[in-house]
């Protein structure tokens, strides 16, 4: 069954944007009576700080999946009843972070949060990889007449592929390495981060638009 992308992409944002606001009324917020002195109200801060920066690296996560599932449906020429159950399967390993974020910003230094963290970025990655396997793989990325337009298309889907699955591979490291030293999952955290920022010399959002362009 071919169908257009429009409704997956909608609900998909809707569900993001649901995971970001759960994910924000996760921190709980100080009890601070009449009696509260400056320094109470300092100790409060500087105790939510590990909640703060796991939230505030959950958050660019979230962003820099969206960012990658906007540009992936944009270069679809349509979908298909599978890769509507990987979307929700994507989805799913995705709602979880909320709870990840919460555990990990409670007891930021302690193996299992660490490694459960690890956890629910390694799914939601992979699923992320697979999805983008099998568009490749079942010719659902956008074929132009113009042959230098579709090797361009491909060539931007392959290597969004290499570096998710280059993220997976990192998050998979951080699980076991979260019980010799925290830190060094921490490392492979930071990985798909400096990828996602890393160009590739091929603007997605431009090939996008040619897309359009070109069918209107």
């Amino acid at each position: 069954m071919k169908l257009n992308t429009t409704r997956v992409e909608s609900f998909s944002d809707g569900v993001m944007s649901i995971i970001i606001t759960i994910m924000v009324l996760s921190f709980k917020l100080p009890d601070l009576n009449k009696e509260g002195t400056h320094w109470s109200v300092r100790f409060q801060l500087h105790s939510l700080l590990p909640n703060i920066a796991t939230y505030t690296f959950s958050f660019l996560m979230i962003g820099i999946f969206w960012i990658n599932h906007h540009h992936m449906y944009h270069l679809l020429k349509r979908t298909d009843s599978t890769m509507m159950v990987l979307n929700l399967f994507f989805l799913f390993c995705m709602s979880f972070i909320p709870l990840a974020t919460a555990f990990l910003g409670s007891n930021p230094l302690i193996d299992e949060s660490v490694a459960f963290y690890g956890l629910v970025m390694l799914l939601t990655t992979f699923s992320f990889s697979v999805m983008r396997t099998y568009s490749i793989r079942k010719k659902l990325v956008h074929r132009d007449e113009d042959e230098n337009l579709s090797k361009e298309i491909k060539l931007v889907s392959v290597r969004a592929r290499t570096k998710s699955y280059i993220g997976t591979i990192a998050y998979l490291l951080s699980i076991p390495l979260a019980f010799y030293n925290v830190y060094f999952s921490f490392a492979c955290f930071a990985v798909t981060p400096i990828l996602f920022f890393i160009p590739d010399g091929i603007d997605d959002e431009e090939l996008s638009e040619k897309i359009v362009a070109k069918n209107d």
